[in-house]
This record gives C-alpha cells, sequence and structure tokens, in this order.
C-alpha cells in the first residue's frame, strides 16, 4: 500500500485527519498558537456525536515551508482566508493541493502555477472547545477538478484507498460548491434573524417554505449563468418536494443538528459569509433575475453585517 505524505492545513480539517491516520498515512497538520500546543501535548482529541471519543496523534507543525513536500496538501479554511494561504502555497514546493469548503469563487484559485488544483466539501461539521471538538461526521466527501476532466480520478482514488470515506468524484466542483453555497446562505440569514437559536424556529412553517423558496430563487440565478445545479437533481427535489425539505429543515433546528451544522458556523464566521454574501450578489446582478423572497430574508443578514462591520472599524481605531 502507497503511505501517503499528506498535510492538513488548519485546525477545520482535523476531524478527516484521524481518518487518514488509521489507514497509516504520514499525516502532518498544521496549527498555530494554542491549537498548536493542544495537539503537540495532548493529541487530536474528538467528541463524535454520532460514535465513541476518539484521541489519535500526528505530526504537528505551526508553518509550511518553501521545501516541506507532501504528496497532498489539504487546505481547509473559511473563505475569507484563502487569499493569504494561497501566497504561502504558491511557494511551497508539493504539487497536489485540495481546497476544502464553501467557496463561491472557485475559479480564483483553480490556475494556481505548477499545481494541480482540486476542490473538495466534506460532509462532517464541528465546534472547537479547549482541547477538543465536538463533531458530527458522515465521512462523505465530494472532490474533483472544476474543468469536467477526469484526468485526477485515479489520483484522487489512491489518496482516499483503504479508509471508512465515501468518495464521490465530481469534476464540476464550481458547479458544485456554488450551488452548496446557495443552499446554505438562507439558512445563515435564519440564523442571524434569532441571533443563533434556531430553536425559535422549529415551527415556523412559514418561514421555512421561504427558506426553500429562497434557495430555489439562488438556483436559478446560478441557472441562468449556465452553471449545472449540483447534486444531479437537487433543482428538481427542492421544487417538487419543497414541503419535506421544509420540515427537514425545521426538525434540524429543533436539535444539536441544526447547532452544530448551520448556526454555530453561522455565527462564528461572519467574515466568511459577508464574503459569500458579495459573491453571490455580484451573480444575482449578472443574471438580472428578480429574487424577492431571497433579499427578503437576506434584510436580517444585512442588519447584522452592518453592526458586525461596525463594531471591527471600531476596534481597529
Amino acid at each position: 500500500m502507497w503511505n501517503e505524505n499528506i498535510n492538513c492545513w488548519n485546525e477545520c480539517i482535523r476531524i478527516k485527519s484521524s481518518t487518514f491516520y488509521k489507514k497509516g498515512n504520514d499525516v502532518t497538520i498544521l496549527a498555530r498558537n494554542k491549537t498548536y500546543e493542544n495537539l503537540k501535548n495532548n493529541g487530536l482529541i474528538i467528541k463524535h456525536k454520532l460514535g465513541k471519543k476518539s484521541v489519535d496523534h500526528f505530526n504537528v507543525i505551526d508553518k509550511l515551508d518553501e521545501n516541506d513536500i507532501y504528496d497532498v496538501i489539504f487546505v481547509v479554511s473559511r473563505f475569507s482566508s484563502l487569499d493569504s494561504i494561497v501566497k504561502i502555497i504558491e511557494k511551497n514546493k508539493s504539487k497536489n493541493i485540495v481546497f476544502v469548503g464553501n467557496n463561491m469563487n472557485a475559479e480564483k484559485y483553480m490556475n494556481i502555477k505548477d499545481k494541480n488544483i482540486l476542490f473538495a466539501f466534506f460532509m462532517a461539521a464541528g465546534k472547537k472547545y479547549d482541547g477538543y471538538i465536538d463533531s458530527i461526521c458522515l465521512n462523505k466527501i465530494e472532490i474533483g477538478r472544476t474543468d469536467g476532466k477526469d484526468i485526477s480520478n485515479e489520483f484522487i482514488k489512491s489518496i482516499f484507498k483503504e479508509t471508512k470515506i465515501k468518495v464521490t468524484i465530481e469534476n464540476k466542483m464550481n458547479d458544485y460548491l456554488k450551488t452548496h453555497a446557495c443552499a446554505v446562505l438562507p439558512l445563515v440569514f435564519a440564523s442571524y434573524k434569532v441571533d443563533g437559536n434556531l430553536k425559535l424556529l422549529k415551527k415556523d412553517k412559514e418561514y421555512s417554505l421561504l427558506i426553500m423558496d429562497a434557495i430555489i430563487e439562488g438556483y436559478d440565478v446560478l441557472k441562468k449563468l449556465g452553471y449545472e445545479i449540483l447534486p444531479k437533481g437537487e433543482y428538481e427535489n427542492c421544487v417538487n418536494k419543497k414541503e419535506k425539505c421544509a420540515f427537514i429543515y425545521r426538525f434540524m433546528f429543533s436539535n444539536f443538528i441544526g447547532k452544530m451544522c448551520i448556526s454555530d458556523h453561522a455565527m462564528s464566521a461572519r467574515e466568511e459569509f459577508i464574503l459569500l454574501d458579495n459573491e453571490f450578489e455580484k451573480l444575482k446582478k449578472k443574471s438580472k433575475l428578480e429574487t424577492k423572497v431571497y433579499d427578503k430574508l437576506r434584510l436580517d443578514f444585512l442588519n447584522y453585517k452592518n453592526w458586525f462591520i461596525k463594531r471591527y472599524l471600531w476596534r481597529m481605531k
């Protein structure tokens, strides 16, 4: 078995690092400050909501030098941090880079010189506490190129060989990630509407249906611009099974799933969602489509966004 040398950049990747480690790969995590110290001294401690507690120990570094060469580097970072990370990646001599996470502008990062760039979305959520992570992990990943070509398929299979991760190779990841962002943003708006307490919406059928209408409007924008709604059948499912989808969201709002998968991220990653929102506004303007429901729900986000920006500027004084 090929023992791969894998670098996992950013603490967000730690859930998946555990899976790679159990395969027997040589896994290194890049972390900083207190996270670096915790991983170095205590290992990676995960309390799995759908399983048992796990403790794993990895190689841990706090910087990536030019000659630190890995078979593959997974960059799992908020969308708002990618530009600063790319500057470091460009100088490093590793060839294979996988950007994992929300991304409304994959076009910007797909042509880094002398790199084989892949994008991915891992089906997991978690919240970091002092020394450990609470996690929901479905062990599923969508991963691939953005140009529709399958030339990286065998490499992708080799990375995940003998792991427990269910891999779906999707070589239109730009379309997939834009679709995902369109589905996420109305849920983020809902989180800001109730200041992170989604349980306040668990019985609000009308609002959950508005969320579905807003998602569909977002998908219509993407379709107008020539993007494919992925995974296949997603658009038809939202349109034809709207009430069922709305019910699922209300169920999520009522328990820890909604908190861990939606509101915790929304409330802690404001910069990321401000940038995702900005990118989608550009697409809306380009499409020239009306998005009345989406815009209505977005008002709660704008109020929160304006408050956050004012607070940020005040801190900078």
